[in-house]
């Protein structure tokens, strides 16, 4: 698949990756409609995020489709179109359960184009699928 990968400061490119594939249960693959890019991702670019290492896919925000969902996910299935939130959440540490998904500490919190491979792809895999992808209405899904 294409993705924009970045290779260090100032340096993108688009290639070819390999497909991302389930890892986890409660993961989902979406195959990505539409993308946009945000400031963080310019900050990504220009260098300031000395965590987001050469090779990387960027992107962590999206609307797409589900094309496979592990057996641990429950709020969505194949076919369902969603919006990919630039925050995952695992639902289960103190953060999550108070709501502050941002601040997850069991293994979510911004990750897409950050510490895995994010959304600027013609497909993604989203960790913690119940929490970090969202059912678009069926009239905005069409």
């Amino acid at each position: 698949m294409k993705a924009l990968v970045f290779h260090g400061p100032g340096r993108t490119s688009w290639q070819d990756v390999p497909d991302p594939a389930i890892e986890d249960a409660a993961d989902a693959v979406v195959r990505v409609d539409a993308v946009t890019i945000c400031g963080t991702d310019l900050h990504i670019v220009k260098g300031d995020v000395p965590e987001v290492t050469p090779g990387r896919v960027l992107g962590h925000e999206a609307v797409g489709t589900v094309v496979e969902a592990g057996g641990d996910v429950r709020t969505v299935r194949p076919g369902d179109r969603v919006l990919i939130s630039c925050i995952s959440a695992c639902g289960r540490c103190r953060f999550c359960r108070e709501a502050r998904y941002g601040q997850c500490r069991g293994g979510g919190g911004w990750v897409l184009g950050h510490t895995i491979d994010g959304t600027q792809a013609e497909y993604v895999r989203v960790p913690f699928a119940d929490l970090s992808v969202h059912p678009l209405p069926s009239a905005l899904a069409g």
